[in-house]
């Protein structure tokens, strides 16, 4: 048979043409069984009645239909009441057998699970398009069936058809009362074709337009979506820790002016502490898949009250004798320092006390911060400090290592002694005041090991800097410094 839109040959007993979809109007294929017993029943039939005889299904002996035709003629009247009855039983016949035809007839047109079959049946064999034609007329019958729709789908794919297969999910995933695992799914099968193309700028558009929050968590990795900031826009009387978050793994990038941020803006990392001041944050967030979101953008206005700087007695300058560097410290906050010439943080020196100038050039940085965060005016002192003595550090040191040698606790000049591997080393700490007897290097006792690595021992050394006399320095029970001499 040949389709009458298209002319392509058609398989026997299908209402589909394989080709173009047209739906052909004729019987679809019937049981050869059923078909061939109401032919044969309904000759039988014909016979009979043309000769005036009761309807039979087997063959008679002629003498019986002699006597048959006798007792007709002779009983006229059961004869027609005999006719009637063969009738009704014809009639009967024919409407059941119209009936079973019709049944299969529907079964076959408008039923969803024949429909279904058909199309597994074709899958099977990978006549994919044949199997799309069944779930589309299962559709018809049954529109709002999502497996059919996912199952489709699946045939598209398996055909090449990937647009056509996301075309049937998109329309899957905008119907209403959709159970959750059927639109899990639905959203699944998209993102997967747009992931194998490379097409994540239409993966976060999906995502974006969906309202159900589980899906959207669930393919959370896929979106870009605006970044979060940690404090609402507005006036504050303290330092904001401002952090910025994204949604997943990924680039944020912001400017501190109001300006667009881009990929070639700061990157944050950590919390950006906000001080004195009126700032405009804006954001951007750019995922692992390249997608960028929209810009998130928030106004802070800090308004604090800076704390007094440190007040330091000192003056910088070259200093010859031992010297205390001594700060008053202001009603509100707290002193901060450093000695190398950095600016000091609340990570730095806290200052408590006197602090006495090391030897040689230093170079201190005071500031004092407040509660809130807020850090004063930076004040800065260098001084350069040396002492009018023959008795250096260096030979302070070679004093101490000279008396250990001789005590016999150590086996050489060099550090060594029986008691560790490795040796010895010493280095100064700090220079210290004896009362009546003056002023001390303070050596630390180090033992250093292969490779360099040095561990520091509980033992204090005291050389006296003008006279060089070498000494363990050693505290009491109530913190008090003594002396005991190694010569």
């Amino acid at each position: 048979m040949k389709c009458p839109n298209c002319g392509c040959e058609m398989e026997y007993g299908y209402l589909y043409c394989a080709q173009c979809g047209m739906e052909i109007q004729i019987v679809p294929d019937f049981e050869p069984e059923i078909e061939n017993s109401i032919t044969e029943t309904l000759s039988t039939v014909a016979e009979e009645i043309e000769e005036g005889r009761e309807p039979s299904t087997t063959t008679q002996e002629p003498e019986k239909k002699r006597n048959r035709r006798i007792r007709y003629s002779f009983f006229s009247e059961e004869q027609g009441k005999g006719n009637w009855l063969m009738l009704c039983l014809i009639t009967f016949i024919v409407v059941t057998l119209t009936a079973a035809f019709v049944s299969v007839y529907m079964y076959h047109r408008y039923s969803v699970s024949y429909q279904i079959e058909q199309a597994r049946k074709y899958a099977e064999s990978k006549e994919y398009g044949k199997a799309i034609i069944h779930l589309e007329n299962a559709r018809n019958l049954k529109a709002d069936a999502a497996q059919i729709v996912l199952m489709e789908s699946n045939y598209y794919y398996q055909m090449g058809e990937k647009q056509k297969a996301v075309d049937v999910l998109l329309e899957l995933v905008d119907k209403e009362h959709l159970e959750y695992e059927d639109k899990e799914k639905a959203y699944e099968g998209i993102i997967t074709i747009y992931d194998e193309e490379g097409r994540y700028k239409e993966i976060n558009s999906l995502l974006l337009a969906c309202q159900d929050s589980e899906i959207i968590n669930h393919f959370q990795q896929y979106m870009a979506i605006a970044p979060e900031f940690g404090y609402a826009s507005g006036n504050y009387d303290e330092v904001i820790p401002l952090k910025i978050s994204a949604n997943t793994t990924g680039t944020i990038y912001y400017t501190m002016d109001g300006s667009e941020p881009n990929e070639n803006s700061m990157v944050y990392t950590a919390p950006l502490f906000l001080e004195s001041g009126k700032y405009q944050i804006s954001a951007v967030f750019v995922n692992d898949y390249g997608i960028r979101s929209e810009v998130s953008r928030n106004w802070y206005v800090i308004n604090l009250t800076i704390p007094d700087p440190p007040e330091v007695l000192l003056y910088s300058g070259d200093y010859h004798v031992p010297t205390w560097i001594e700060v008053v410290l202001p009603e509100k906050g707290t002193v901060y320092y450093t000695t190398d010439g950095s600016n000091p943080t609340k990570d730095s020196l806290k200052y408590t006390d006197p602090i006495f100038m090391p030897l040689g050039r230093s170079n201190f940085k005071f500031v004092t911060i407040s509660d809130e965060g807020v850090s004063s005016e930076t004040v800065s002192r260098s001084f350069e400090f040396s002492l009018e003595t023959d008795v250096t550090v260096s030979k302070a040191v070679n004093n101490v290592v000279q008396a250990l040698f001789d005590r016999k606790v150590l086996s050489d000049l060099q550090g060594h002694s029986h008691e560790i591997k490795g040796k010895y080393v010493f280095k100064y700490d700090t220079i210290v005041e004896f009362p009546d007897l003056g002023y001390y290097y303070v050596l630390n006792e180090y033992v250093e090991e292969a490779g360099g690595i040095q561990r520091k021992t509980e033992r204090l050394y005291a050389v006296q800097v003008y006279t060089g006399e070498p000494n363990r320095l050693v505290y009491d029970e109530n913190g008090q410094m003594g002396l005991i001499p190694l010569r």
